[in-house]
């Protein structure tokens, strides 16, 4: 019995370094650490971000745009509206870890002089929910990389209702296919069709719809690997800010991106090869 039990520790062991080399001498992947609290799958030694704009900053014409290029995403931002007219991201299995959400939301400041900075208490009391776009689990690498996500220039007021419900189905549905499923993804979300501000303050605009664009391929690879129909996924979701509609699904409000440059009046992806952006941007 002694002897067996040797022979098991020795072979576990042994299985152990084998797993450890094969780790090392992976050029994919980088060595995984699982966190003590497992919020997400694995914690990497470091994210990697792609460029956030990597198949072109979206063409529009906007009553303000203010560019703002943070390490987690890219902006441009409505000193008129107090909210983005865009934000654009890449997302990978990287960028999740065991960092804890930030508690407060931040004014940002590196707007310009004369753009008005939005503070959290603007939505106090509003009825409405501080609207991530690019979302804070997204970016729990590092409690700095968290910290950018509650920035009020990554935020846009969302009803409870979609912020809880299909918007946050969708992006556990991103998250899924950048954790398990080992994709690339390059997102950029907005909002469109504005009535009314914030408690009538006239200094956040609220946005009727909001809208998502995910470009999906595999893990690494970006534009110049996008030389096919077939070597990329879009998928695209416009939404209504509105209250009852916390039970549907995302899949509810998929469309395509030719509808939402239609409604938007704004051009997405323009980087990439027309052939392959007319496929895509019709389904």
């Amino acid at each position: 019995m002694m002897v067996s039990r040797i022979a098991k520790r020795t072979r576990g062991a042994l299985g152990l370094v084998a797993m450890a080399v094969l780790a090392a001498c992976s050029t994919d992947s980088p060595t995984l650490t699982a966190p003590s609290d497992k919020p997400s799958l694995y914690t990497y030694p470091s994210a990697i971000y792609r460029s956030h704009t990597e198949f072109g900053a979206p063409i529009g014409s906007w009553s303000s745009d203010v560019r703002l290029s943070k390490n987690t995403h890219s902006i441009s931002y409505n000193c008129a509206r107090g909210g983005p007219n865009w934000v654009s991201w890449n997302l990978n299995k990287t960028h999740f870890g065991d960092a804890a959400r930030s508690t407060s939301f931040y004014s940002d400041g590196t707007l310009p002089t004369g753009c008005y900075r939005v503070t959290t208490s603007d939505y106090t009391n509003s009825g409405y929910s501080r609207g991530h776009m690019v979302r804070s689990e997204e970016r729990t690498w590092s409690s700095d990389h968290n910290r950018q996500t509650f920035l009020m220039t990554n935020i846009l007021p969302q009803y409870q209702d979609l912020n809880g419900g299909p918007w946050y189905k969708f992006e556990q549905y991103l998250q899924t296919q950048a954790q398990t499923y080992d994709k690339e993804i390059y997102i950029v979300a907005g909002g469109y069709s504005y009535s009314g501000t914030l408690l009538g303050a006239g200094k956040v605009g609220i946005a009727t719809r909001n809208y998502k664009i995910a470009l999906l391929m595999p893990y690494g690879q970006g534009l110049a690997q996008a030389t096919s129909t077939g070597s990329l996924q879009v998928i695209a979701v416009d939404m209504p800010n509105t209250t009852g509609i916390a039970s549907n699904s995302w899949e509810t409000y998929r469309t395509t991106v030719d509808a939402i440059e239609s409604r938007t009046g704004t051009n997405f992806l323009p980087s990439l090869r027309d052939d392959i952006e007319a496929y895509w941007e019709a389904r």
